[in-house]
């Protein structure tokens, strides 16, 4: 067992939603129940380090399968970024055509509901600490509890735009006595009840201007959740008011110190020069631009075996053909050989470079390695963007085009002029033709950090983008024969429940039209 899962184990009693084991007991190692727990300002740490090592374990995996963690999965899968690689796992296939089923493993939401259970514990637990221990200040317990509010906040945040509507638990589940199946609760009441007030109070709670530790969710990080929130309300409402909440919570990124203790403002002045850009995801505390990044150490956790990994195997996902032929015709973005192995076949289209070094060899064989893997969960270039679509959707148009070009002309290439046909019409700054530019900007700067599917989903890009896409990925399959299916049902853009959660949950229903 790996030490990722020893840590996790402090949380003592694990609420598993949907299952017919009412609760899961879990030991740690030195046999402390959750009653005799959080009695030392130690335990603050301890507990978080909990909360981040399950957190870890979804996004990646536990360090001996294969496929890895969902990270990926959840937020590209059913992308155009990526594609059935036709290598093992007949579950890529279903990202890749559209065609999920409720036994496709990834759908299923346990780890989530796991992260929010210690999440609660800590909630719960974290004030009664200075009753024990003097050295359990209200700095320490409020920073811990503001991590353990965003994180909560975080995790529903992914339940909601996966899934929709799904069951509702903001307290340790410590008893028998309590119904251990749940509904699902409607995910606008989610938001409005749990994540949104969650966010809010963790920014409240969280030190600020303080050097970040962007391992952890700190103040910036904080800050850029709630903008991605707010955001997702915006787009998937067409709530204009959204916009301009989710452009204070811009700011309060902007406002915020990053690792090397800088403000990060809204220039280029800490964006992580192109030389070193690939820091970002090799070593991102040695970074200007980093917000907060997912620790993985492969000693003592194992493989980080992304579906798109640089590793001993065939991956079951590639860089999407139609991306791996076109980008890497620009000669003047220095991203692409970053990003993605530019040369096609076997162990080239199947790996993603960006979070590897060059000099890691590609060998043939079926065992995965242990090679360590730091996703970006939030970094400045991902809020400059997202902040430049905020913009353009509140009417600044031009500063919106302004703060795309931050990030293009950073990648090597000449700055959009405004009367370009790219975002103008007749010479005119053109809302739909910038928020087109800026969704590719995204696409291309963001490759590999899970946010694609939650980007066309957002702005309502699904079929316009997918359409063709899997028109053509479906025809390929069919030996060129023309296929005009597109994406399918609206209904499929959120993910089936997994069958295991509804064979133990009764109360639970399953999102139209899967069975």
């Amino acid at each position: 067992m790996k030490s990722i899962f020893k840590i996790t184990a402090i949380l003592g009693v694990v609420l598993t939603l949907g299952s017919c084991k009412s609760f899961l007991q879990e030991t740690p190692p030195s046999n402390v129940l959750v009653s005799d727990y959080y009695k030392k300002a130690g335990d603050i740490n301890s507990a978080l380090a909990g909360l981040y090592g399950s957190f870890q374990v979804e996004m990646l995996g536990d360090g001996d399968s294969k496929m890895g963690g969902k990270y990926h999965y959840w937020g590209e899968g059913r992308s155009d970024n990526f594609e059935d690689s036709g290598y093992r796992s007949g579950i890529s296939v279903q990202f890749s055509l559209n065609q999920l089923t409720s036994g496709n493993t990834v759908s299923n939401w346990e780890g989530l509901y796991r992260t929010i259970a210690i999440a609660n514990n800590c909630i719960k637990y974290f004030p009664e600490i200075s009753k024990y221990d003097p050295n359990a200040t209200q700095t320490l317990i409020n920073n811990g509890l503001a991590q353990a509010y965003a994180m909560r906040a975080l995790c529903y945040f992914y339940i909601i735009r996966l899934w929709g509507d799904a069951p509702l638990r903001t307290a340790p589940y410590e008893s028998l006595a309590e119904e251990p199946r749940l509904p699902r609760t409607p995910k606008d009441e989610i938001m409005a009840k749990v994540i949104l007030p969650d966010i809010e109070l963790a920014y409240q709670l969280i030190s600020k201007q303080q050097t970040a530790n962007i391992w952890n969710l700190n103040e910036g990080a904080i800050a850029a959740v709630a903008a991605d929130v707010y955001m997702w309300n915006a787009g998937t409402k067409s709530n204009a008011a959204d916009y301009t909440t989710a452009i204070t919570w811009f700011k309060r990124v902007f406002a915020a110190k990053g690792v090397t203790g800088a403000v990060y403002g809204e220039t280029n002045a800490n964006l992580e020069p192109i030389a070193s850009w690939k820091n970002l995801f090799l070593n991102p505390v040695s970074t200007k631009e980093a917000i907060w990044s997912i620790n993985w150490n492969s000693i003592f956790n194992g493989c980080a075996c992304i579906p798109v990994g640089k590793q001993k195997s065939n991956n079951p996902v590639m860089v999407d053909s139609l991306i791996h032929a076109t980008w890497k015709k620009n000669k003047l973005d220095q991203r692409v050989l970053k990003t993605i192995d530019t040369l096609t076949g076997t162990n080239h289209q199947d790996k993603l470079l960006k979070y590897y070094t060059y000099a890691t060899q590609i060998v043939v064989a079926d065992d995965p390695i242990p090679i360590n893997v730091l996703p970006v969960m939030y970094r400045l270039g991902d809020m400059y963007l997202l902040y430049a679509e905020a913009l353009n959707k509140t009417g600044d148009r031009v500063n919106a085009l302004k703060m795309m070009n931050l990030i293009h002309v950073r990648a090597g290439m000449p700055a959009i002029l405004a009367t370009d046909p790219l975002v103008s019409t007749a010479g005119v700054l053109d809302a739909t033709k910038l928020e087109d530019a800026i969704l590719q900007e995204r696409q291309y700067e963001l490759l590999g950090e899970g946010k694609r599917w939650f980007d066309l989903v957002r702005t309502n890009h699904v079929f316009k983008i997918m359409d063709p896409i899997i028109n053509r990925r479906l025809s390929n399959k069919a030996g060129g024969v023309p296929v005009s299916v597109g994406f399918g049902d609206p209904n499929r853009i959120l993910w089936p429940i997994y069958k295991t959660l509804l064979e133990d949950n009764n109360k639970l229903v399953q999102n139209l039209p899967y069975n």
